[in-house]
């Protein structure tokens, strides 16, 4: 009995010693998940669905109805769809991709005109007779701007490395891409994708990793003359519209950079001068294409500490710019304000507009300085330019037209019957929009710049929603119709035995 009492024995302690050491003991407490598949409710596209309510009827303004009527176009049924941001891209060539939390597609806030769809129905209620030969001068221009496009994705004359043109060419590229931009253009679209590519990636490639701006600035303290700054805020604007439309991770930590150029460099009183060095005198000029950068940024979610604080501070700014009854000074804090009053009413009431402010008393005396404010022919308005060649009438009319179009109503009808007209045919049958005095010239940085402007001008039915239609400011993100939602739930911790 020995023996097999003895192998018994070994065995028992055997198995005791496996379970010990193989056997898992389990925790006292566990962690439990629990996965639900729950179907994901479909938000409705309300912006683009509902028609946009129809501009307010003319009551005394007779020229309202005086449109001529050798442009009026009826709105072609496929043509917009030419050339246009397609609505199963999901990827952007060149840029890489997309960031994963958020359709690229899905156009929020003051954007969501710039698909097909929006464009199509914004042009039909805002465009009036003249929506469709507006988009074809837009395409024209789009298709002349690709055409003088450098190599190196750039739009400028010359080869200059100076800083100047540096900066003029930040200026002058950042306005092209803003016009492609505002027709819903990416890096994937078929006509304009290379083009909208390379400009994006000279931008990029150009912002100093350091300073974070696009162009170099001058050393000399207390420059007036500086236009770096220009082209910093415009290269900002148009990145900052690109993010919004893609959400590139390529362009997130560039613009946020960009941005915070802008922040900082505003004055305690909420303006701006020409190298961001918060002097005391400020400039309106500058002070708009700040504006409209930070917007575009808060606009876009950019991440950056104080940019809806800046739209604020920059307010009071434009205020304290007024010279009285709808007039506003181009430049303050110097011994004597430069005046050149009637460029820059537009410019104010935009930036108020943009910043939230619709109801302050300075935007209503601007609005009703404008509603004053003939659109003058093309040769008339150079002629008034003539007086100051730093001006440029584009810059007024794409300034003023945005201005009254955010206000809508019987004078923006009256505008637009006679400025959509008057552009359309003052169109080069290049594409171009050339200023009297380049009329020789196949390109020239004048006509490059009046280009941008008069497309972005002509973009003004569907580029930014009008302040009196409601946007949607939220962050939902966007939902196919076949997505399904996983919920994880960590469900309670055990009590402990």
């Amino acid at each position: 009995m020995g023996g097999p009492a003895v192998s018994i024995v070994a065995h028992v302690v055997l198995v005791v010693v496996l379970l010990k050491v193989l056997v898992f003991r389990a925790p006292k407490e566990e962690r439990a998940i629990d996965v639900r598949v729950v179907e994901e409710r479909i938000r409705k596209l309300d912006e683009l669905e509902k028609a946009p309510p129809e501009a307010e009827p003319v009551e005394t303004e007779s020229e309202a109805l005086d449109a001529p009527d050798e442009l009026a176009d009826e709105l072609p049924p496929d043509e917009l769809n030419l050339d246009s941001m397609l609505e199963s891209e999901l990827d952007l060539s060149g840029l890489d991709s997309v960031a994963e939390i958020e359709s690229p597609l899905v156009l929020k806030g003051l954007m969501v005109g710039r698909s097909a769809a929006g464009r199509k129905k914004l042009l039909r209620a805002f465009g009036g007779r003249y929506g469709g030969q507006a988009e074809k001068a837009v395409l024209k221009g789009l298709d002349w701007l690709q055409s003088v496009q450098r190599e190196d994705g750039a739009w400028g004359v010359g080869t200059s490395g100076s800083m100047t043109a540096k900066q003029e060419r930040a200026r002058l590229t950042g306005l092209a891409l803003l016009a492609y931009l505002a027709h819903g253009e990416t890096a994937q679209s078929e006509a304009y994708g290379r083009t909208v590519e390379r400009a994006t990636r000279y931008l990029l490639n150009e912002q100093d990793a350091k300073t974070g701006r696009f162009c170099p600035f001058s050393k000399t303290i207390g420059s007036h003359d500086d236009i770096g700054v220009y082209g910093h805020a415009i290269a900002t604007y148009a990145l900052t519209e690109a993010y919004a439309l893609t959400r590139s991770p390529v362009l997130k930590e560039p613009v946020e950079r960009a941005v915070k150029v802008i922040v900082d460099g505003q004055q305690p009183g909420g303006g701006w001068d020409h190298r961001y060095q918060r002097e005391k005198w400020s400039d309106l000029s500058v002070g708009g294409w700040q504006v409209q950068a930070l917007r575009a940024a808060e606009s876009a979610g950019v991440q950056v500490e104080g940019v809806s604080t800046a739209l604020k501070k920059s307010v009071p700014f434009v205020q304290g710019t007024h010279a009285g009854e709808g007039k506003f000074y181009y430049r303050l804090g110097n011994k004597t304000p430069n005046a050149d009053l009637d460029y820059m009413t537009g410019v104010a009431v935009l930036c108020m507009q943009l910043a939230g402010s619709n109801q302050v008393d300075e935007v209503k005396a601007g609005l009703a300085y404008l509603k004053d404010v003939e659109c003058a022919d093309w040769d008339e308005g150079w002629e008034k330019t003539a007086r100051n060649k730093s001006f440029n009438i584009a810059y007024e009319w794409y300034y003023n037209t945005q201005a009254i179009f955010q206000k809508g109503g019987s004078k923006w009808t009256s505008w637009n019957n006679k400025f959509a007209p008057m552009l359309i045919e003052a169109q080069d049958p290049s594409g171009a929009w050339k200023p009297p005095s380049e009329t020789g010239e196949e390109r020239s940085k004048d006509t490059i710049y009046t280009t941008s402007f008069c497309c972005l001008s002509l973009q003004v039915y569907y580029r930014i929603l009008p302040s009196f239609e409601k946007a949607d400011f939220s962050n939902r993100p966007f939902a196919f119709e076949n997505d399904v939602k996983i919920t994880i739930v960590n469900a309670p911790r055990a009590a402990p035995d």
